[in-house]
Parts: C-alpha cells; structure tokens; sequence
C-alpha cells in the first residue's frame, strides 16, 4: 500500500515540473496556450491528491500509530504538492492577464523574475529527486535553496518598489510583478515545507 501512495507521490512530483515547464514557455513566449495545457495538468494533481487522502482514511483505523505517523507523512507531503498545484494556477492566471493586458516588465524586472522562477525550480527538482530516491540530502538543499529564494524575493520586491517609485514601472505591471513573485516563493514553500516534514521538524 505504501508503495502505491509512494507511486502516487512522485506522479505528482513529475506532474507538477511538467507544469512549470508549460507556464515558464507560456511566459517566455506570450503564449496562453502552454498556460491552457498546465492548468488541465493542474486538475491531475488534485485527482492524485484525492486518491491519496481517501486511501489513507480507509486504512487509517487499521493502522499503529508507529504506521499511521509514516501514512501521515505521505498525505502531507500530497497536500503539499496539491497546494503547489493552487499557487500554479493562480500564476497561471497573472500570466494569462499579463499576457490580454500585454503588460510589459522592464529588462531587469524579467531578469530577476527568471532568477526566483528558476531557483524555485531547483527546489521542485531537489523534491522530485528526493520522493523518486529517498536520499535525504536533497532535503537539506531544498532547506538551503529556500532561503536563498526568500531573500531574493525581498531584495527584488523592494527593488521593483523603487522603480515603481521613480516612475520607471507601470503600475499595473508592478502589481502583476509582485503577486507573480509572491506566487513563485509559495511554491518553493511547500517544497521547504516537504522537507521540514521529512526531516521531522
């Protein structure tokens, strides 16, 4: 039963790098139609997740509690993906807009953008590499990378701030800026949420 849900994990896992190789082409090209193609991905998320949840409930009451900790740990770990799955269609939706809207970002306001996406990412990766070989020090580096993404989101949100300030931004792309940058660090979140699950803390 634990290797089904693990099996179930790392769909999930691979479902959600798909997505972000979708919405990162629908953003890069100004193409909705990579966006359309995450968000029927995004709904295989929230399926797997169920299945998860509703195995885990109709074994629950014949589990020990040393075994329901473990089957704890895994329906977390889908709830984690799953929430993933929401921050992704909420991005999805701000590209969309950005894209109708053709609301334009300055050059250094892409360039930071793609550094956080990019590095959210590599958190994606790093739990996709943990749930598929159980090497536990994937989960340090998620633990690492997260932090890096956190502060870059800071320094960048005060930045675009300033620009937007001195008139350099509009303020309707600014808006759309910080909410994609916002949407981007819960992603990494939850992988950093993953992680601290896993390693007990």
């Amino acid at each position: 039963m634990k290797d089904k849900l693990t099996t179930s994990l790392r769909q999930m896992s691979g479902t959600v790098v798909e997505m972000l190789q979708l919405i990162y082409q629908g953003l890069m090209e100004n193409d909705a139609h990579y966006l359309n193609s995450a968000l029927n991905k995004e709904r295989i998320i929230d399926d797997l997740e169920k299945r998860v949840t509703t195995t885990i409930v109709g074994i629950a009451k014949t589990l020990d509690e040393k075994e329901r900790k473990g089957f704890v740990l895994l329906e977390q770990t889908a709830q984690n993906f799953e929430r993933m799955g929401d921050e992704m269609r909420s991005l999805i939706e701000r590209i969309e807009i950005k894209i109708a809207e053709k609301l334009l970002f300055s050059d250094i306001g892409v360039e930071q953008y793609k550094e956080v996406f990019n590095k959210m990412h590599e958190s994606v990766n790093l739990i996709t590499k943990f749930i598929a070989e159980g090497n536990n020090e994937f989960l340090d580096a998620v633990l690492k990378n997260g932090e890096q993404i956190r502060a870059l989101i800071e320094r960048y949100r005060l930045e675009h701030l300033e620009r937007l300030t001195k008139g350099i931004c509009d303020p309707r792309a600014a808006n759309m800026y910080f909410d994609m940058l916002d949407f981007t660090g819960n992603i990494a979140r939850h992988c950093t949420n993953i992680a601290r699950i896993h390693k007990g803390e």
